[in-house]
C-alpha cells in the first residue's frame, strides 16, 4: 500500500521534477524522490509525455503512466493454496496471487502449476479454478507479466498436496 502511495505521490506531485530517485529503505520499503538518497545515488530513466508541455512548465519533464509503471517494481505472491495445504481430489480447488502494489491495466498474471501455465492465455484475475488434479504433489507459482507478455516478477513456488477423495 506504500508502494502505491508513493506511486501516487510521484505522479501528482514530483512528475514535474527534473530527475526521480528510487530508493529501498531499511524496512524493505520503496521510496520515490527528487532528492538524491545517498551520494551513489543515480536518477532512474523514465520517458517523458509526449506532446506538448503547459506554458508555465516548459522547462521541465513529465513522465506518462507507462513510465511511472515501468520504474515500479512488483511482488507477486501465492495465497492460496497455502504451503503444505492438503486439497481432496474432485473438489473444488482455487488458486489466488496477491500482486503489490497492484495489478495495473494492461498486464496480467500467468498461472504455473508444476512449471507450466494452467490457461493458455494470461488473465488480470487474482484467483483462478485449478484443472481437476490426480492425487499428488504439486508445485504452483504465479508470474505477473506485461502488455507485451515479458515476464515482471515471479513468486516462489509453493508446493502443495492433492489427496484422494
Amino acid at each position: 500500500m506504500r508502494v502505491l502511495i508513493a506511486l501516487v505521490l510521484l505522479w501528482s506531485g514530483v512528475a514535474a521534477a527534473d530527475d526521480v530517485y528510487r530508493h529501498v529503505g531499511p524496512d524493505g520499503v520503496v521510496r520515490y524522490t527528487d532528492k538524491p538518497p545517498d551520494k551513489h545515488a543515480r536518477p532512474i530513466q523514465l520517458e517523458p509525455l509526449s506532446g506538448p508541455l503547459p506554458a508555465t512548465r516548459a522547462r521541465r519533464r513529465f513522465y506518462s503512466a507507462a513510465a511511472l509503471r515501468a520504474a515500479a517494481r512488483f511482488a507477486v505472491s501465492v495465497e492460496s493454496p497455502t504451503p503444505g495445504q492438503v486439497l481432496r481430489a474432485g473438489s473444488r480447488m482455487v488458486a489466488a496471487a496477491s500482486v503489490m502494489p497492484g495489478l495495473v491495466d494492461g498486464f496480467a498474471l500467468r498461472y504455473l502449476l508444476d512449471g507450466r501455465a494452467i490457461v493458455a492465455a494470461p488473465t488480470d484475475e487474482l484467483s483462478i479454478l485449478l484443472p481437476d488434479l490426480a492425487p499428488g504433489d504439486y508445485r504452483l507459482s504465479v508470474a505477473v507479466l506485461d502488455g507485451q507478455g515479458r515476464e515482471l516478477a515471479r513468486s516462489e513456488e509453493m508446493t502443495f498436496r492433492v489427496a484422494a477423495p
